[in-house]
């Protein structure tokens, strides 16, 4: 495994460079213009040849970064199917699989913060983009919006090991890196919006109402049976 976190200055955006160490294939993640000079020094001092370049939320400066690594490095640009720039070569969606020599990535559509919002898991680690950032959801996130992304990371979360590591779009609070163990332990001392505790009423009024209408079912089909007229006559006589 070869793998780089970017960060050219404190409390910036954070880039990554994922490598293959059999082909030396690699693949970027939310490369910004500040990031090129960086990205491209590992990439050469690392004999890498680069083969993909990803984005977890589309911007002018993802776009221009990506444009000049196309044509510098001859990568491909994949980036949510909701993106319709010119530059985009792999329009993805939620589960697809990327692959790059040996290695591999899931891609998750978690809509919320933009509609084009990605994450992407690679081997023990999460890329969250600014969707998931180290102290909890993008601060932004309101309303309907948040509670409908809660619900979709928590799902997501839970089929990951809790020592899975998160790695955010953004440095926060000189905090660069998490994990789910750390995220549900925050979150269920958090009286916040993002708390494990809301994520795990949410499941249980779920499971709860689902139970109800279970309940309702069966009451349903005891009436049934013991209501049907000559269930009391027996077969013969």
């Amino acid at each position: 495994m070869i793998f780089r976190q970017i960060c050219p200055e404190k409390e910036g955006a954070l880039a990554y460079v994922l490598g293959d160490p059999i082909t030396r294939e690699a693949v970027v993640i939310d490369v910004a213009e500040t990031h090129l000079a960086a990205v491209e020094d590992f990439l050469r001092s690392r004999g890498l040849q680069l083969h993909l370049l990803l984005v977890t939320h589309w911007n002018s400066s993802h776009e221009k970064a990506a444009q000049i690594l196309r044509e510098r490095w001859g990568a491909r640009l994949a980036a949510h199917e909701s993106i319709n720039a010119i530059c985009v070569d792999m329009r993805i969606r939620d589960e697809d699989v990327l692959y790059f020599g040996e290695e591999s990535l899931r891609v998750f559509h978690t809509p919320g913060l933009t509609s084009c919002a990605l994450m992407y898991a690679w081997n023990d680690r999460v890329f969250t983009g600014e969707t998931l950032l180290v102290r909890g959801l993008h601060p932004k996130l309101r309303g309907k919006a948040r509670s409908n992304l809660l619900a979709r990371i928590h799902a997501l979360l839970e089929r990951f090991p809790e020592e899975t590591l998160l790695y955010p779009g953004r440095e926060t609070q000189g905090r660069r890196l998490s994990s789910i163990e750390e995220y549900q332990r925050r979150s269920q001392s958090s009286s916040g919006g993002d708390s494990a505790g809301l994520l795990h009423r949410y499941s249980r009024l779920l499971q709860n109402k689902a139970a109800a209408k279970q309940v309702e079912k069966v009451r349903a089909e005891k009436d049934l049976h013991r209501y049907v007229p000559g269930q009391d006559v027996p077969a013969s006589l």
